[in-house]
This record gives C-alpha cells, sequence and structure tokens, in this order.
C-alpha cells in the first residue's frame, strides 16, 4: 500500500513540473533579441515574385575607414601638423631639450638623436604636444 502511494505522489508531482520543465526549453518571439529578425532576414535569399526577373543589383559594400590601422581617426584628427622650431639643444636635468630665442624650452622625444647637436644651433622639425610640452621629433639639422 505504501508503495502506491510513493508511485502516485511520484506521477503526481512529475505531472505537476512537466510544464514549468518545458517552458524553460521553450523560447518565445517575444523573448529574442531586438534585430535578430533582420539578421535572419537580410540572410535569407528571397526568390523574385512569379514573372518578374531577379535584380542584377550588386549588394551594397561597407565603407572601410581610410585610417591606417592600430589608429583611430580621432588620434589621426588631433595629431598637430609638423612645423620646424629653432633654437640650441641643450641638456638639462639629464634630459635634452631645446631652448628657443624667445626662451621656451621644449623636450624632444628622440634623445639619441638630440645627443648628436648638443651645443649647436639646429632646426627640428616635429610635432609640438602641448600637454607635455615636448617636440615629437621628425628632423634635426644643424642650423646654417
Amino acid at each position: 500500500m505504501q508503495k502506491k502511494i510513493t508511485l502516485t505522489a511520484v506521477a503526481l508531482s512529475a505531472l505537476a513540473l512537466a510544464p514549468l520543465a518545458l517552458a524553460q526549453n521553450a523560447t518565445p518571439q517575444t523573448q529574442q533579441k531586438k534585430g535578430s529578425e533582420l539578421v535572419a532576414f537580410s540572410q535569407e535569399k528571397v526568390a523574385p515574385a512569379p514573372g518578374t526577373q531577379a535584380s542584377q543589383e550588386p549588394m551594397p559594400q561597407t565603407e572601410t575607414p581610410s585610417t591606417p590601422v592600430g589608429q583611430s581617426q580621432d588620434n589621426a584628427q588631433q595629431q598637430p601638423a609638423a612645423r620646424t622650431f629653432s633654437g640650441t639643444i641643450l641638456k638639462a636635468n639629464d634630459v635634452y631639450v631645446l631652448k628657443t630665442g624667445d626662451n621656451m624650452t621644449y623636450q624632444l622625444d628622440d634623445q639619441a638623436r638630440a645627443k648628436e647637436y648638443e651645443g649647436k644651433q639646429v632646426q627640428v622639425t616635429g610635432s609640438l604636444d602641448a600637454s607635455s610640452n615636448t617636440i615629437k621629433v621628425q628632423d634635426i639639422k644643424q642650423a646654417a
């Protein structure tokens, strides 16, 4: 008798829980991610309507950025243009700097190249990083 009650209880429990188990596996349409229908539609091939010809128009291509790989468009637009600075290369606090005629001092990012011109009048071509007051050196020439 006790076996019948236990089996009946198990069977009733299984029947009561079955809809919950099935509901967890089902994915209603309303729970799909937004745009998934568009993705599915864009991947489908649609046959032309009867009596019409298929369009021979190519699919539009996505634009590729004109910015070099590894450089964001923001960086390309923010990079200052190269200009020429004239002055003397000096060593200050173990760092080579360019001291201009208007008493401005700029640190040079190419210390090895700057060392060759220590104490000399030069023209430095590069872009100024105003936040650190550093010239990103492209070229250094001794002034004539």
